[in-house]
């Protein structure tokens, strides 16, 4: 149970000592977390536990039921293994808009890495944990794409039909994306430098949290949080992606977008500052390079890179 939420609850008169000791008796015999044995027993009710934690997290709430008709499209825009690692769930989304469910949104790097992994602009909704597991552990046992829709009659009556003999031995096109959310949070650093003409980006700590900021001619151009936690994971892919690949290599990131190649080398200071020094490439080579990253990836449509596979 969030830190808060029973002080809430029992305030309100929701939750008395004799419901929480039923709740706690129940718990010893069935396992599970308290907020599960609370709902079990009977002691609250699942409305009166998400109008709490909206107060105690200043978040709208969002229901068994609006979670349970959750889009497969809003869903699947964050991976199931982020979405376990991340405790969230998505239940909506309009355009780059995506409405995600989650258990504990003071997790410092929770936000971060919903974003990294989506790309998409996301809006936080707190629920009840126990109805985010249920939730989870329905499309965790439904197939990869989602749980089955039901079937309508017209399509009962369609027939199936099987693949040809040559399609069914042609090997699906591979389409590797970046699963990593730091890496996915430096492609998207990376984007943002490139189109804003940068030519350096400092990212370190500040105050309590850290800052990227970008620079060109010696000026700011902008300057954003991102919270402390995430800096080491970051440096750690920019560095590793970084690395030469061979004794005649210099080294650093070839990136291309829009029709221009920019290389960015990558040096840290003694205070944990790492700083991105975008250089432009005057002859770009005539194949892609080992260490060449393409930024596509976390972009929509239908259009696929040839590079990555990723949509563009």
């Amino acid at each position: 149970m969030p830190r808060g939420l029973g002080e809430i609850l029992a305030e309100s008169g929701d939750l008395t000592f004799r419901r929480l000791r039923r709740a706690s008796e129940w718990r010893r015999v069935h396992g599970g977390t308290i907020d599960r044995a609370l709902l079990e027993t009977g002691a609250v009710r699942e409305e009166t536990l998400l109008d709490a934690l909206c107060r105690l997290t200043g978040l709208p709430s969002v229901s068994r039921e609006r979670l349970a008709a959750a889009s497969r499209e809003a869903v699947e825009a964050l991976p199931a293994d982020a979405r376990r690692r991340l405790r969230a769930l998505p239940f909506d989304r309009r355009g780059e808009v995506l409405h995600v469910a989650v258990v504990d949104p003071g997790n410092p790097v929770l936000e971060t890495g919903l974003v990294a992994s989506t790309g998409c602009d996301v809006r936080l909704y707190v629920t009840a944990e126990p109805i985010l597991e249920d939730l989870l552990a329905r499309w965790e046992a439904a197939s990869p794409a989602g749980p089955e829709e039901p079937r309508r009659p017209e399509d009962a009556r369609a027939p199936v039909e099987k693949p040809s003999a040559a399609a069914a031995a042609a090997p699906a096109p591979v389409r590797p994306a970046e699963t990593d959310p730091f890496g996915r949070l430096a492609r998207a650093l990376l984007v943002d430098a490139l189109d804003e003409g940068a030519e350096a980006v400092e990212i370190g700590a500040e105050g309590r949290g850290a800052v990227v900021r970008s620079y060109a001619g010696g000026a700011v151009l902008s300057s954003r949080p991102i919270p402390a936690p995430v800096l080491d994971p970051l440096f750690a892919w920019l560095v590793e992606r970084s690395r030469p690949a061979g004794p005649f290599d210099e080294g650093g990131l070839l990136l291309e977008r829009a029709h221009r190649r920019v290389r960015v080398q990558v040096s840290s200071t003694g205070d944990g500052t790492a700083w991105l020094v975008l250089k432009a490439e005057a002859t770009p080579p005539p194949a892609p390079a080992g260490n060449e990253i393409c930024l596509h990836e976390a972009a929509d449509g239908d259009v696929f890179c040839p590079a990555c596979g990723a949509p563009v």
